[in-house]
C-alpha cells in the first residue's frame, strides 16, 4: 500500500532517515483511519509497509486495542467478515488514543507522559545516540502508532513543541510555527476561533 506523498504535509528535514519513516507511519496511520476502511487488507499493508519493513516489529497476525479487542490482519474464509466488523471499533479507539495523545502535547501546559510511558515501556529506545520503535507484539495498535511518534518527536523536540499542529476537527497532524494553526488545518481553519477548541474525551492510556 502506497499512498501519494502529495496528500501529506512537508515531512521536517533534520533527524535521520529512521526518523522521518516513524513519522510517515503516524501520518500515515491517522490517514488511513480518517476514511472507511475497504477491509482490513488496509491496515494489514500499513503495518507491513511502515512497521515491518522499517525493522521496528515481526509482521503480526494479529493487532489489539484493548478493551475494543483484536483484528486478525490476514483471515481467511469466513473470518474475513469478522475481522472487517471487528475494524471500525478496534480503529476508532486506536485513532482517538493517538489523536488525543498529540493533542495533549500541544495543550498548555504540554503533556507529554505518550512518550515517558513508552520510553518505560521499551517501545521507544536509544540505539547507538538514535531513537529507535521497538513496540513488542502484545503492544496495543495505539502504542505502537505513539512509539513511531515519539522517535520522530524526540529527533527535535523543541522543534515539534514550537510546530506541531493536530487539527481538532479531522485530527490532522501538519507543522506550522503561528499560534492560531496548532489546534487545526487548512481545511478546517475557519472553524478555529484562536480561543476555544473542540475538546474530544482525553483516553490517553497508552499501556
Amino acid at each position: 500500500m502506497t499512498t501519494p506523498q502529495a496528500e501529506y504535509p512537508t515531512l521536517p528535514s533534520f533527524g535521520g532517515a529512521g526518523e522521518r519513516r516513524c513519522l510517515l507511519a503516524g501520518i500515515t496511520f491517522l490517514d488511513i483511519t480518517d476514511a472507511a476502511l475497504p477491509d482490513v487488507s488496509v491496515l494489514a499493508d500499513w503495518f507491513d509497509e511502515h512497521v515491518v519493513a522499517a525493522g521496528c516489529a515481526p509482521r503480526l497476525s494479529v493487532l489489539l486495542e484493548p478493551p475494543a479487542g483484536s483484528v486478525a490482519l490476514r483471515p481467511t474464509g469466513a473470518a474475513v467478515a469478522r475481522a472487517n466488523a471487528d475494524l471500525p471499533r478496534l480503529l476508532g479507539l486506536a485513532r482517538t488514543r493517538v489523536v488525543n495523545a498529540l493533542q495533549g502535547l500541544i495543550d498548555s501546559p504540554s503533556d507529554d507522559r505518550f512518550m515517558r510511558a513508552s520510553i518505560f515501556l521499551g517501545r521507544t529506545r536509544r540505539q547507538d545516540s538514535r531513537w529507535i520503535a521497538r513496540p513488542e507484539a502484545t503492544a496495543p495498535l495505539s502504542g505502537i502508532v505513539l512509539s513511531m511518534f515519539a522517535v520522530a518527536i524526540l529527533s527535535d523536540r523543541a522543534f515539534y513543541d514550537r510546530e506541531l499542529c493536530v487539527c481538532d476537527t479531522c485530527g490532522r497532524v501538519g507543522f506550522d510555527h503561528t499560534p492560531a494553526m496548532r489546534h487545526t488545518c487548512p481545511a478546517h481553519a475557519g472553524r478555529v476561533s484562536g480561543v476555544t477548541h473542540k475538546a474530544p474525551s482525553r483516553g490517553r492510556a497508552v499501556g
